[in-house]
């Protein structure tokens, strides 16, 4: 990660460059599970960071601004759906504590493997995004123009290595692929 999970946070413009990095994408999929409309929800993401920005003097740490970012864009996304009266299953529902539960784990399950994936040297991360993308090993290897052995070789490698990464957060990696 980016940024300490505990340290004192000075939001200046770097800092909220590392924390856009580290956060958008999965807002952008956290939105995208009350939108279901993935160019909106990457706007609604956009205006949380907005907001952010304009009241980044009031955060001290992490967890406050994950909280912030997080809370702004399901209400925003509420809001979005109240107002244009998107048919949607029961609107109940989706402001219950137990969806927003659920959709966060899920969502920072998401967050941490794909911060894990990126971690991983290039060609090694390309085998791997292509495998989640439901390729399989001849397929992967036509389009990196390497051999299919050597796709088997790489995901054995990679395969250990997110282990390594992500053994205190095995538990919230295996939500994220029962997800997929």
């Amino acid at each position: 990660m980016g940024i300490v999970d505990n340290e004192k946070l000075k939001i200046d413009e770097l800092t909220f460059k590392t924390l856009f990095d580290e956060f958008y994408q999965a807002l952008c999929v956290f939105a995208s599970t009350y939108l279901k409309d993935d160019s909106l929800s990457a706007d609604i993401v956009q205006e949380g960071f907005v907001k952010f920005w304009n009241k980044r003097e009031g955060f001290d740490n992490y967890y406050k601004v994950k909280s912030f970012l997080y809370t702004t864009v399901r209400n925003d996304c509420l809001n979005y759906i109240r107002d244009h009266k998107l048919r949607r299953e029961d609107l109940s529902v989706l402001e219950s504590v137990e969806f927003y539960t659920e959709t966060l784990v899920e969502e920072e399950a998401y967050r941490m493997f794909y911060n894990a994936v990126e971690s991983l040297p290039h060609q090694t991360r390309q085998v791997i995004l292509l495998s989640l993308d439901g390729l399989k090993n001849s397929e992967i290897a036509g389009q990196l123009g390497i051999a299919e052995s050597s796709v088997h070789t790489l995901k054995k490698i990679a395969y250990k290595k997110l282990r390594e990464i992500l053994r205190e957060y095995y538990y919230l990696v295996f939500i994220f692929l029962l997800s997929k």
